[in-house]
Order: C-alpha cells, then structure tokens, then sequence
C-alpha cells in the first residue's frame, strides 16, 4: 500500500485502529449483509462461542465461496473499499490495480489459512503490509479497513447465492459472516502485533543511529555509577574502542586530578539533583589531554544516567587565546602609557645633558686657550665625563622604553619591513633576567635581508621559546647550560633555530607539544598554551615551527617564514643628504610638558627664533598674533584638550601653508586615532626622546621643505624680532634671543 495518511505517533494506533474496524465490519450490499448485521455488529471477540464443529462446519462453507466465488468476492470487495469514507482513507485517489493486488493478497492468505488452519502465511502477509505501511507512510489503519471489508464483500456474495438456483445446501448466512469476522479479527490481532513489533525495532534501529551518529559522546550509567553503553564517538576522541569502556566506572575517563570532581557530580546526580555539568580533561591514548564538558541528567526511575560529553579543547582554546590577546592587549595599552610618560622627562634630560656636555666641551676648549687653573680644566673634563656616561644610561633607559613600545604592538594591524636579529634580540632583553640567571647564550646570525611581517607578534614567538628553554634547564652551574640561537636565509627562506642543553623531551611528549593546554606537568601555572599560539602566528606570516628533542640531552626549535607579500609595504624612503646650515628661523615648540619645551629652547636659541606653546590653544594664538609667520612647527601628538592631531587639522584650515611644515613628537601613538594619524598624514614623526642633532636635522629637513614649496610672497619674514606685546596669553614669547 503507498502513502495515503501521516503515520501513527506510536504503536497503541495500530491496536485502536483494529478495535475500531472490528466494530466496524460489515455493511456490504443485498438482503444477506442486511440480514446479518443486527448480530455482526455487536459481535465482540468474546461473542464468538459457538462449538468447534459448527465453527469447522462455518469456516469450511467460508473456504467454498473463496474459492467457488473469488471473482465475485474480489470484486465485491474492490467496490466496497472504495467507497470508503475519503475523511477516513484515500483509496479513490489510488490506482485500482494497486488496491485489488492488496485484496487479492488478502484473499489468497485468508484462502490457505482456511484451508491449512495455520497462521504463517498470514504472519508473512501482515508483515509485509506492515512494511508497506512503514515504508511508504500509509496511514496504520488502512490495511485493517481494506481487511474488514471482507466480511461485506462476504454478505454480497451470499446474497447472491439466495438469489441464484438450488444446485447445493446454502449455509448459514450467521455463521458464515460469524466465520468471517473471526477471519478478519485474527487478521487485526496478528497486524497490530506486528506493527508494534516492527515500530518498537524501528525506535530502536532510529535511537541507535541519534546515539552512534551522535557528534558527542553519549553514554549511560547504573546507579553504581558503571558504564553501561557508550556509543562509538569515544573512540577517535580517546583512542579506545566503546567496549572498552563497558563496565568500568565514569570517572576513569578524567585524569587522576579531575576524577573526584567527576565522580561527586555522579553521585549528585544519582542523589536526584537536578542536571549536573562538569568539565573535565580526559587523557587519550596517544599521550594527548582533551578537555571535555560532561552532562549528568537522570533517567526514568531515577536508577540510570545519561551522560553527554562535548569535547570542547579547541572552543576552550580558542577562548584562552582571545583572553591572552586582550590581556597583551591591555598590557600592551599599560606599556605604551608608560613608554609615553617616561619619553617626556627622558627628552629634557638628554637635552639638558647634551646641553650640558657642550658647554663642558666649549669650557674646556677656552680654558685650554686661556690657559685656566689646571684644576678647573679637570672639572670641566670631569663634567664633560660625567655626562657622557649619563647620556649612555639615557640612551639605555630610551632602548628599553622602545622595546616596550614594540613588544606592546602585539595587535599592530599592518606588517612592516623588519630584521629577524632584531626581534630576537627584542625577545632576549624583554627575558634577560630569567635567561641571565640560569644560562649563557651563544649568538650565530647569518646574513639575511628584511622579512616581512608583525615584529611585536614574532617577538611573542620568541619569549615563548626563550621561556620554555629556561624552564627547561636543570639545576647545575650556570656556565653549563647553553642557549644557542642560529639564524640563516636560504631559497627565500628566513631560518631562525634556538637550541638548548635542558632536560629534553620524550617522543611521546614532543608529539603533543603543539597540542591546546599539553602540559607535562600535573598543576601548571602556566595555561598551556604558548606554543600552540606561537605556530598559529607563524601561520598567520606564512611560517611553520617544529621542534626534535632528545631526552638529557635538549631540544631545538626551528622556525622558517617566508613572511608577507611585500608589496604591501611601502619602500622605505631613503634618509636625506645632510641639509646645508640653515639660516635663523622662526621655530615653534608645542608641547604640554614645560620642562621640556624649556630645555629645547636652551638648545637651539643660538640657531633659531625659538617660540613655546604648552598647548594647541596656546599656539593658535600665537599663530594668530604673528599671521603664521612661522618657519616650522614641532609639535607634540598626544597633548590634553587640543591634541596635536586637532591642531593640525586646525593649521591646516586656517593656514595651508603650514601644513607640510609641521613635524610631530610621540612617546607612542597608543590610542587608535593616533595610530590612524599616523598611517594618514605624510608629515614627519619623530620619537622620543631625541637627540638635539637629530632634532636639528627634523628642522632642517622642514625649512628647506617649506623653502621650496612655498608660495611668493608667503614665507616668513626673518628681519628682526616681533613687535613688543605680540604674545600671547599662554603663549611664551621667544627665547634667548
């Protein structure tokens, strides 16, 4: 039979569908269906008692009009199952040939069961039915209506037979009907058994699949807290088959540390509390750990848990290296901050040391002229040492606070040319107090041109190493142990290898080291996660990393990159030929640090007209007073209030002409406009803190700029000093002329 209604929710349907036909059976056409239906309809299964012979006797008259009459019952048959009720089936809407091909198969099996008495031909027929029905989705009901339409087509016939001649005994119309109702009853126990049977397979066969096809792990557990069944997801994750596990207790799935939580959420959830969740890490076969969520929720009765188990070691991953992201992050932000106040009073200390140190040398030049006390000349050369060892400290002091600006750059957005050597040895001074402590390190760098890529990233990269070669090292005396780093360029390939003499590693170990939170340690306080994070930024730079090891004898790290496009970058601009001495200029300071702006006009009030501004407002003013008459402007970028981002924009509104003659001071640009501003405005940038040459350099650089681009008629005059009261309030008026 083929699709006609939805199926049945459960199997209870087939066993109301064949109450419901039995009561429905009969009401065929002609006077002997009209004569039988008083009794046949209020039959029940119980109502049929009469004698075994007379049943025999009935059944044998039934077996004569099946096989004496078959044309006349299929057809009869075929009538009345088409005239079914089309609210209750769908058998007009089917063909006719495929409904009298499941009538004919009824009355050849309900023909043979009359004839032999047996029952597995009619077992063989339900089942097929019932196959039918499951398969193509008929209603569960329509074979025990085609089946109870029998008992009509039977009453048509006799009928007929009352009509016809007298060429033998007519049987008795009751027990013949009674006979077929008893036929048709069989019939509907035997198919709602069957179809129980076979749904009750099926919820099994469809449960089997959901638990087996299921993407995490299920299980179930005795109340002894054994497992019971465990579908096949466990073994690719753990290494071992499910029936491994059959039998053996839940908590021998955690590692030793996690078993106790494990086993108290069993146990709470036996105890009947609700839902129970738990994450745990499993060890699988290979060595490997799997971090897994597990889920206790009770069965029926209480006496059994479900257990589902989501292995969730790349999720928990992938979150740690988020959170460590914005922890550099924020560090990184810290760092900055910290770079930025540092760079301030580091710039007026250079500056007023090199002032310092000149004017100890120009003493000393005098006094040797003049022929000084002898003793004063060795003041002035004691000084002018002194200041040389300061400005060496300074220059350390600003080396350090560079490095932090780099290695803070963790989330630089765009790569940029960079030297190998130069972040590992970023990388060596950001660990040296570890590596100090316990080791010597043995340098081999080979030649090898810039390499394009994140250098705060790789650096990341390389503490990892640096740390975990630390970490590595036995207690011994520190001569003894040796990090070695070698680097090397071949067949475009940027090489970098570091190699200590530690403790080494097992094969088993070294295969997992790459592995999310692998640690080889029971209670780590790190995460477990460097060195996975460190091949993921390689990765991102078109790089690979690998490690061989040799238990107490060490491990060795090789890196290759190939970087970034480089055609993304920018070729650097060469630095310009050293411009000619530039006549005095107007040169405007702005800055919000006071003793700086001080100390750059001690610098360079021999040279230039020199103007301080402490803010962008202070210096608009000025600006404003002198009609831009200004030759060039240094200004800082990060200031309170007016920026020096803003007062660009402000200059550049009010007078183009000073635009490109503005150059900007930054301890580090932290914020994301600054960096923004950066990347926009072709301007020069300068560092701080910096060195009163190269400050001079900056200035001369813009003069000779704004000499030869500015319009006739538009450059500065440079004839005598501002009228007296032209300064500003805020503003400070020039110094030192």
């Amino acid at each position: 039979m083929s699709a006609m209604n939805p199926p049945p929710s459960s199997a209870d349907d087939a066993a109301e569908a064949a109450e419901g036909t039995a009561r429905q059976s009969g009401g065929g056409g002609g006077s002997g269906a009209s004569t039988g239906s008083a009794g046949p309809r209020a039959l029940s299964r119980a109502g049929i008692s009469r004698d075994e012979k007379t049943r025999a006797q009935a059944r044998h008259w039934l077996l004569t009009i099946c096989t004496r009459h078959r044309n006349e019952l299929l057809n009869d048959w075929l009538e009345n199952v088409l005239a079914l009720p089309p609210g209750r089936t769908r058998f007009a809407d089917r063909p006719v040939a495929e409904v009298m091909d499941t009538i004919r198969a009824c009355l050849s099996a309900f023909t043979e069961i009359l004839e032999a008495g047996g029952e597995l031909l009619l077992e063989a027929l339900v089942s097929e039915l019932v196959e039918q029905r499951l398969s193509g989705g008929t209603a569960v009901g329509s074979p025990l209506l085609v089946a109870s339409q029998f008992r009509a087509a039977v009453a048509g016939v006799l009928d007929t037979m009352h009509v016809g001649t007298q060429d033998e005994p007519l049987p008795p119309t009751l027990d013949v009907l009674l006979a077929s109702d008893e036929l048709v009853l069989q019939f509907e126990h035997h198919f709602a058994e069957a179809y129980t049977r076979r749904a009750l397979l099926e919820s099994e066969e469809r449960y089997r699949d959901i638990f087996e096809l299921a993407t995490d792990v299920l299980a179930t557990v005795d109340k002894s807290g054994r497992l019971t069944q465990i579908n096949g997801r466990i073994e690719p994750l753990l290494g071992r088959p499910a029936e491994s596990w059959i039998g053996r207790m839940l908590e021998e799935l955690a590692t030793p540390a996690d078993a106790p939580a494990l086993r108290d959420a069993v146990t709470a959830a036996l105890s009947g509390v609700a839902r129970q969740e738990v994450t745990t890490r499993c060890p699988a076969r290979d060595g490997s750990t799997r971090k897994m969520s597990v889920r206790l929720s009770p069965l029926s009765g209480g006496e059994a848990l479900l257990v589902v188990m989501r292995d969730i070691t790349d999720e928990v991953a992938r979150r740690a290296q988020i959170l460590l992201g914005e922890k550099l992050a924020s560090i990184g932000q810290v760092a900055a901050s910290v770079a930025h106040e540092l760079n301030n009073p580091l710039a007026w200390v250079m500056a007023n040391l090199e002032q310092i140190r000149m004017a100890s040398v120009h003493l000393l030049a005098v006094g040797c002229r003049l022929e000084f006390d002898a003793e004063l000349l060795r003041e002035a050369e004691s000084i002018d040492t002194a200041c040389h060892e300061a400005l060496a400290g300074v220059e350390r002091m600003r080396d350090i606070v560079t490095d932090l600006n780099v290695f803070s750059s963790s989330n630089e957005r765009r790569p940029e040319r960079l030297d190998l050597v130069d972040v590992i040895e970023l990388a060596l001074r950001m660990t040296g107090p570890q590596l100090s402590q316990l080791c010597r390190i043995e340098r081999a760098y080979g030649d090898m041109p810039p390499l394009v890529g994140f250098p705060g990233r790789l650096s990341q990269v390389f503490v990892n190493l640096f740390l975990n070669a630390a970490q590595a090292m036995p207690r011994r005396p520190r001569d003894e142990n040796v990090v070695r780093v070698t680097t090397r360029y071949e067949g475009g390939i940027h090489e970098a290898e570091v190699e200590d003499n530690g403790r080494g590693m097992t094969a088993e170990v070294l295969e997992h080291i790459f592995d999310p939170f692998f640690t080889t340690k029971e209670q780590s306080t790190r995460a477990g996660i460097g060195l996975w994070v460190s091949r993921k930024i390689l990765e991102e730079q078109r790089g690979t990393m690998v490690a061989t090891s040799t238990p107490e004898v060490g491990t060795c790290f090789t890196i290759r990159i190939m970087g970034l496009d480089p055609e993304e970058i920018p070729m650097p601009r060469p630095l310009p030929e050293p411009p000619p001495p530039a006549s005095r200029s107007t040169v405007l300071f702005v800055d919000d640090e006071p003793m700086l702006l001080s100390a750059f006009a001690r610098g360079f009030e021999g040279q230039h007209e020199v103007l301080v501004a402490s803010s962008g407002e202070a210096a608009l003013e000025l600006l404003s007073k002198r009609g831009g008459q200004i030759d060039a402007i240094i200004c800082d970028l990060l200031m309170p209030q007016m920026s020096g981002m803003d007062l660009y924009d402000a200059v550049s509104e009010r007078y183009p002409h000073l635009r490109s003659r503005m150059a900007f001071m930054s301890g580090g640009a932290f914020t994301e406009r600054a960096r923004e501003f950066v990347e926009r405005v072709p301007n020069p940038k300068i560092a701080k803190p910096i060195a009163l040459n190269d400050l001079e350099r900056a200035i001369a650089d813009l003069l000779q700029q704004s000499g030869e681009s500015a319009p006739e008629g538009d450059a500065p005059s440079k004839d005598g000093d501002p009228s007296e009261g032209d300064d500003p309030v805020g503003a400070t008026a020039p110094v030192g002329r």
